[in-house]
């Protein structure tokens, strides 16, 4: 096994994808903003922050073809949004965790009050998008030889995520926290650059795409229950301790599914990694 492409990867074909699949992402991003900043739910906010991560990979892929004030702009601000809705997607996590359990209330009710003020913080820190940013993102440079740029730097970046998921598989248990929240990212980023360079109709039945999204979901459940143990951290509550050691058991169970994982994605790594 390994990381190629089965039917190869072929310029023109991913170029074309490339942008299609970007042009529906800035299709869709004016609208998962308006929801997040008109309403706040917990899904709004996902979905905002899923569509900037897909699009900063997508304009990154693209940096050859692009505007280069055009794609820094973009990438500022899509930082920026990213960071201002980080402390309410953590919550949501919390509180998301919370629900159901027995002796919650009252803490269900702290957190959502937190919640409330972050999410007012971040309606007045977030900006609607500079005028024209979006739309400076459609065009591409003149005489750039798109599909072969395009595909050049598809495999470079292709290569390097192989080689740092590949090393992060090896060093996974012995990371820390911030360690392994970043090689979520690398796996993360590799299954996002794999869809790119495939059909649609053949992403369901890939090996390896199956292999990263469940490592990115295991390691992503371990990630939830760690910024869930952060916001019970400081709520001194009786039933927090309770809480917590819950918490705790359930990290011990996602350690077998995240075993599994990497040895999965293990199977697609070079012996000598």
């Amino acid at each position: 096994m390994g990381w190629r492409h089965p039917e190869g990867l072929k310029s023109k074909k991913l170029l074309r994808r490339w942008r299609e699949q970007k042009a529906e992402l800035l299709a869709a991003l004016p609208l998962h903003l308006n929801q997040c900043l008109a309403k706040g739910n917990a899904e709004a906010i996902h979905e905002l922050r899923v569509t900037l991560r897909r699009l900063r990979l997508y304009v990154r892929l693209g940096r050859p073809l692009l505007v280069r004030k055009r794609l820094k702009d973009f990438l500022r601000w899509a930082r920026c949004v990213s960071k201002a809705t980080s402390p309410v997607r953590d919550l949501d996590v919390a509180l998301e965790w919370l629900q159901g359990r027995e002796n919650t209330e009252e803490l269900i009710e702290l957190l959502q009050d937190r919640r409330m003020r972050e999410w007012r913080l971040l309606v007045r820190r977030v900006a609607t998008p500079p005028r024209g940013l979006l739309k400076g993102l459609t065009s591409l440079r003149p005489n750039c030889k798109p599909h072969a740029r395009l595909a050049r730097r598809y495999l470079k970046i292709e290569s390097s995520l192989a080689h740092g998921v590949c090393r992060g598989v090896l060093r996974f248990l012995g990371m820390r926290d911030e360690q392994q929240h970043q090689f979520r990212r690398l796996v993360r980023w590799s299954r996002y650059l794999r869809e790119i360079g495939l059909p649609r109709r053949a992403r369901k039945d890939d090996a390896l795409i199956s292999v990263l999204v469940e490592m990115q979901e295991a390691s992503g459940d371990r990630q939830n229950l760690i910024l869930a143990d952060m916001a019970l951290r400081r709520l001194r509550r009786p039933v927090v301790v309770e809480l917590r050691r819950a918490l705790v058991a359930q990290q011990a169970t996602i350690s077998t599914r995240i075993r599994s994982a990497l040895k999965a994605v293990g199977g697609f790594c070079p012996p000598e990694t």
